[in-house]
């Protein structure tokens, strides 16, 4: 189904993050479910040598989240944690935070959204240290399915 915004819908960037909810009601003759979801409109393409969202120039300022986490050996699941990341990120004008060899936990995903923070998330693979990619081996599969579950 489609469900159209009209021509004034706003759409999202780092400079106006703006998040849209959807409440999705599926009814029955015996129940009625409800769930929303979040989402934001935009278009991230490349224009010539430069990269544009909406149709404007962008230039990713960023830096390194390296799932260092010693206290407890896996990264926050609360959206109040990346906020807190992402306002110091923000606060040294950067607008972009890489996720190098791991996807972090939903929380993150919802905390950039609302704040107009890029990420770049990449598959949990050290290869081509010990293992090669493209070689037949496991790790490939291992990264392609992880790149079906990253986008999802």
């Amino acid at each position: 189904m489609d469900y159209p915004l009209g021509e004034d819908a706003l759409l999202w960037d780092e400079f106006n993050p703006n998040v849209y909810e959807l409440l999705l009601t599926l009814k029955s003759e015996n129940d009625t479910d409800n769930c929303t979801d979040d989402f934001g409109l935009r278009e991230f393409t490349v224009d010539g040598t430069r990269l544009a969202i909406n149709g404007r120039p962008v230039f990713l300022r960023g830096t390194l989240e390296c799932a260092i986490f010693p206290l407890t050996g896996y990264p926050p699941t609360e959206t109040a944690y990346w906020k807190k990341i992402y306002t110091a990120v923000q606060a040294h004008g950067l607008n972009h935070v890489r996720f190098h060899s791991w996807c972090p936990p939903e929380a993150a995903f919802e905390a950039a959204d609302e704040m107009g923070v890029y990420l770049q998330v990449e598959c949990s693979s050290w290869a081509n240290q010990s293992t090669q990619l493209g070689s037949g081996l496991p790790i490939d599969q291992y990264i392609w399915d992880e790149s079906k579950r990253i986008v999802k």
